[in-house]
């Protein structure tokens, strides 16, 4: 399988998060442009460090665990992040979130990264089908999702709460035959 189409030449590439990196990723969740579509909670740098020192990446491979994230690099510098939360084992389902720096968004780096999260994922679990939710106003996620290979499964109506009121999600699934077969 081939990556996306470029829209950069920048060199992307992932590597499975650590407890240092929670001062980074409670930065990056404090940007406006990071929070205008995500419903992100107050949370420490603690319990971000505690979460990220939970994880196993061998267990991802082995079928175990429930939340993983990633930091996206781009020419080996921190951009942001991907996670992956394992809803069912048993089905092979999962769901990924993301987000970047406001300083390197629109460059084309987050279709790299899915591409590179999704050929792992794919080649070396179990998963099977793996979704994406975004906010109906989010149309530079809605391109990335596409670009990716995701198909648009419905609209999720009210789905969770964003400066104060409610707000529309699309429902997005990649399963693990459309991407090898894209």
């Amino acid at each position: 399988m081939q990556p996306s189409k470029q829209t950069s030449l920048e060199r992307v590439s992932l590597r499975l998060a650590h407890p240092g990196d929670a001062p980074l990723l409670k930065r990056w969740r404090s940007e406006p442009s990071v929070r205008r579509y995500q419903p992100l909670g107050p949370v420490s740098v603690s319990q971000l460090s505690a979460e990220l020192a939970s994880q196993r990446l061998a267990d991802l491979y082995r079928g175990r665990g429930e939340k993983f994230q990633w930091i996206i690099r781009c020419l080996e510098q921190p951009v942001g992040w991907l996670t992956l939360v394992v809803t069912n084992w048993d089905h092979g389902l999962a769901e990924t979130g993301y987000a970047l720096s406001s300083a390197h968004q629109r460059r084309g780096l987050m279709p790299q990264a899915l591409d590179i999260l999704l050929a792992d994922l794919f080649t070396n679990t179990g998963l099977e089908r793996i979704e994406a939710r975004c906010a109906v106003d989010n149309i530079a996620s809605q391109k990335v999702l596409t670009k990716v290979g995701f198909h648009r499964e419905g609209r999720l109506r009210g789905y969770f709460v964003l400066s104060g009121r409610r707000v529309d999600n699309y429902l997005y699934a990649i399963l693990r035959e459309d991407f090898f077969s894209g």
